[in-house]
């Protein structure tokens, strides 16, 4: 970027009004979230880097939008200062909540707030979203992965059909076991007085998993 004018780098003629500038703020946000442009790896780096620019020009202008005007002595040197710095912190205000910002996202560097769903995790409510639905696909492709993995071995090795009957029921009884444990005190009685919990319980956690899956991969950011 060769123009470091936070209030050319958000599309704004100097104002002290503080909604024109996080309204200004959030319509580059929906333009270049890196997000939006997942299917072209150049694109997505190229956002991210214009992404750093826009929420450093928020920062700056949220912190005094009268006097956050380039120095023309410092434009050639200047570099944006990390997110992690205190100093920041105190002056900033959410973009989605207007309350004051105490820590940024950890990839797009956007400001925080304690009302924002990713706040604990340093996450903005996009890569929040994506942070879930990687888990859950790890989780997918982890445990559909070994049942499938048995099945080919049982194939690939003439098994007895009881011989792979019990192993996929054990199998599903391991799931049953860590999806039980999940429930505490009514998992242990399922356990001892449901027949069959452990089978059951493992194949509700491969249903879970995967419609947990398809429900975040449906959540297209905003």
């Amino acid at each position: 970027m060769t123009q470091r004018n936070p209030w050319k780098i958000l599309g704004l003629q100097p104002t002290p009004n503080t909604e024109e500038i996080r309204q200004a703020y959030l319509q580059k946000v929906r333009q270049h979230h890196p997000d939006l442009y997942q299917k072209d790896s150049k694109a997505h780096m190229v956002q991210e880097e214009e992404m750093k620019w826009i929420n450093w020009a928020y920062t700056e202008l949220m912190t005094n939008p009268i006097t956050s005007l380039p120095r023309p002595d410092d434009k050639a040197a200047w570099s944006p200062p990390p997110p992690q710095e205190s100093s920041r912190t105190p002056w900033v205000m959410c973009p989605w909540h207007n309350e004051k910002a105490r820590a940024y996202c950890l990839w797009c560097h956007t400001p925080l707030c304690p009302s924002c769903s990713g706040f604990n995790q340093q996450l903005c409510s996009f890569h929040l979203r994506q942070a879930q639905r990687t888990k859950f696909k790890r989780r997918v492709m982890g445990e559909w992965g070994g049942l499938i993995l048995i099945v080919v071995w049982g194939k690939l090795w003439p098994w007895a059909l009881s011989t792979l009957l019990w192993s996929i029921l054990g199998y599903l009884a391991i799931l049953g076991i860590l999806e039980l444990r999940r429930f505490r005190y009514f998992g242990c009685l399922a356990w001892l007085f449901i027949p069959y919990s452990l089978v059951l319980a493992g194949l509700y956690r491969l249903y879970d998993g995967l419609s947990q899956w398809n429900k975040e991969a449906g959540n297209i950011p905003h």
